[in-house]
């Protein structure tokens, strides 16, 4: 998502995949849009930063496909000055196609925020299972192991106190949070002005 050209990816998408309507445009907009729910939910859990454009890919069906995952859980670029402060990377360029309306009015919004409160609570059934996995790696050398309470905070993240009802509204909160979260384009701002990573 971090070519350098003038169009959005909303463009791109219509470059690559065809008119607005056509089958081929409306399926890799459908890929996307699952595709960019399903990352939501494992961004919240397991926390990977420095997800600048250049970090975000799509791929030849128009799936969102994240790269690079040297920091996640309790590490972040920039000596954990908290840049990236949203729950989950959705910037203005995934907004384009999850949100046309870009006033989260849309079919398409409600259908990623449905699917992503979705997953989590889905994820929230398999609580035990997914921080057993990450506690094998407890014992690595791996840095997101050596600071903070990694375990406790992934634990803390599934909510298991709330209710479904509880865990539901707080979800949707957290896709509005991300919407709306000006540090998401700061991040990014930050990464052309040092690196030249477009926006």
């Amino acid at each position: 998502m971090g070519e350098t050209n003038d169009s959005g990816l909303y463009e791109i998408f219509q470059q690559d995949f065809g008119p607005v309507g056509s089958p081929s445009f409306e399926a890799a907009c459908e890929n996307f849009l699952i595709s960019s729910a399903g990352y939501a939910v494992s961004s919240l859990l397991l926390q990977p930063k420095d997800r600048h454009n250049w970090n975000l890919l799509f791929d030849s069906v128009g799936r969102l496909v994240h790269i690079d995952f040297g920091f996640i859980l309790e590490t972040s670029p920039g000596n954990n000055m908290r840049f990236e402060s949203a729950h989950f990377k959705l910037s203005r360029e995934m907004t384009q196609l999850l949100d046309p309306s870009g006033v989260m009015k849309s079919d398409t919004w409600y259908q990623f925020v449905s699917l992503c409160v979705k997953g989590f609570l889905a994820a929230g059934r398999y609580m035990d299972g997914i921080i057993n996995t990450v506690l094998m790696m407890l014992d690595s050398v791996l840095p997101f192991f050596s600071r903070g309470d990694p375990i406790g905070n992934l634990r803390k993240r599934f909510h298991p106190e709330m209710s479904e009802r509880e865990a539901t509204n707080f979800r949707i909160r957290i896709c509005t949070d991300a919407y709306n979260k000006w540090t998401n384009a700061g991040y990014d701002l930050i990464q052309y002005l040092q690196q030249g990573i477009e926006k």
